[in-house]
């Protein structure tokens, strides 16, 4: 038996009977008549740990498993690369009130996102090969947007023709009323002038789809509404001193059972009486009352349900994308920098996408940020490790072959080929929303959904939250209605 499960079993002597047993035995559940119940939670996430603190709080106990061997999810503080970047969650709105509150109860210290000293370089553009700035884009001749779209660079122009969307509450994305807009962006966009070459061109760095074609024109209205939003509430960006795991961390330690790490999910199994039992892969079982089931869609679909889940349900696990997204961190001194010829930041459709450069004010060194979306993901995802960062940095030193030497690679995440998230976040394709949506967080019996893309009024990290907090209210009322 794994030590955790010996303390996990031992620390609750009021289970009449309860003993050690080999390694794959069920932890017994909670008798019905007694006030306090179990409640197992599949995935350390935000979403996760949050609902799983409630809970608690509620006077549940609560058991938490978690596949990686760390918690946090996709929050992924790179804690050994310089300048510690975020691999996944990093900007925390002022507005995002759950994780505030989050913060203060783990005692966790929220600061500015001044950039820890560090200066970001001016943005200019790489089309087909070719310098660009904004204001040479509206008489290149690379621009194929029409004429009334020319003098808006490439990086701006999906905001500006979403500006104004077709609802006024950013949770009424998924209404039903909003079915006539859960069609292809592509189609959309080509409605409003724009040819294949300029349709390739906008969707370069698409960050939520994996192409416009199968990206739903819906989703990425509510993406450009949480945007107005925060500049209408004059929204800050804060960020959790220390990184941002320090959260999902602080959380985890006020939990009264340390969460389980290393436990793959393989099957939720429905018992009588409303019971769950999770099985794991390497042969624990856990068994409560009811089960939240946090994980991102992609890995959901390695799940075993017993009995399996209704036929929609099942249907919209098996075909929500999640959008892929690749993110490599650089360094470079400042005389390497110059040597390398890279002007600063860099916005391109080269295969490296898009290049976020900064300057330590201290010591003129440089830091770059190369991030790929969609499946422009592919050329690096079918590749080893040690492969793909041997091909960003020969596909930057194509651009600016004095990069070649110059420029050392710290560190590359690729999300797609991640396998407890497959990805990034949902890439909701034409009418999946109004098929998919409500289906997705509906409870099947004694197991409930959580994750951001349960989450109907905030995207994200808050988005996380949010889904906790429902799934955690469903739980209560199923257990004590």
């Amino acid at each position: 038996m794994k030590s955790r499960d010996i303390r996990l079993l031992t620390r609750r002597r009021f289970l009449a009977g309860a003993s050690l047993v080999a390694a794959g035995a069920a932890l017994p559940p909670l008798a019905r008549g007694q006030q306090s119940r179990r409640v197992a939670v599949a995935g350390a996430g935000l979403s996760g740990l949050h609902a799983a603190l409630l809970l608690q709080e509620a006077g549940f106990e609560v058991v938490v498993i978690e596949g990686r061997d760390r918690v946090g999810g996709r929050i992924w503080t790179l804690d050994d690369v310089p300048g510690r970047p975020e691999a996944g969650g990093s900007q925390i709105g002022s507005n995002y009130r759950r994780m505030l509150a989050a913060a203060q109860r783990a005692g966790v210290a929220l600061v500015d996102d001044e950039g820890g000293g560090r200066r970001p370089l001016p943005i200019s553009y790489l089309i087909d090969g070719h310098p660009e700035t904004r204001r040479t884009w509206a008489d290149s001749p690379r621009n194929p947007f029409p004429e009334d779209l020319r003098a808006i660079t490439p990086d701006r122009l999906t905001s500006y023709l979403l500006r104004e969307p077709p609802f006024a509450q950013v949770s009424d994305w998924r209404d039903p009323s909003m079915a006539e807009h859960d069609v292809s962006a592509a189609d959309w966009f080509r409605g409003h002038g724009l040819d294949d070459t300029g349709l390739a061109l906008l969707g370069a760095n698409n960050s939520y789809g994996n192409t416009f074609a199968a990206t739903s024109l819906l989703s990425l209205y509510r993406v450009v509404a949480g945007f107005q939003r925060g500049s209408a509430e004059r929204v800050s960006v804060l960020e959790v001193e220390g990184g941002n795991l320090r959260l999902p961390e602080a959380m985890a330690a006020g939990l009264a059972e340390p969460v389980m790490l290393g436990e793959t999910l393989t099957k939720v199994e429905s018992l009588g009486a409303g019971g769950v039992r999770l099985h794991c892969a390497g042969g624990m079982e856990v068994e409560a009352d009811a089960a939240i089931v946090t994980l991102p869609v992609p890995a959901l679909r390695r799940v075993e349900f017993s009995p399996g889940l209704p036929a929609l349900q099942r249907e919209a696990i098996d075909n929500l994308a999640w959008n892929k997204a690749s993110i490599a961190w650089l360094e470079a001194s400042s005389e390497e920098w110059e040597a390398g010829g890279i002007p600063g930041s860099i916005w391109s459709n080269a295969e490296f996408g898009r290049l976020f450069a900064s300057r330590d004010e201290a010591t003129g060194d440089v830091r770059v940020t190369a991030w790929v979306n969609g499946d422009d993901c592919d050329r690096y995802d079918s590749l080893s490790e040690e492969e793909a960062r041997g091909r960003i940095l020969e596909d930057i030193a194509r651009a600016w072959p004095g990069a070649s030497g110059n420029l050392r690679l710290n560190a590359f995440v690729r999300w797609a080929a991640e396998p407890f998230s497959g990805g990034s976040w949902p890439a909701w394709a034409p009418g999946q929303i109004g098929r998919y949506f409500e289906v997705l967080r509906q409870p099947a019996g004694g197991i409930h959904f959580a994750g951001e893309h349960t989450a109907a009024d905030f995207s994200g990290m808050e988005g996380a939250f949010e889904s906790g907090e429902r799934a955690a209210g469903e739980v209560i009322a199923a257990l004590r209605g």
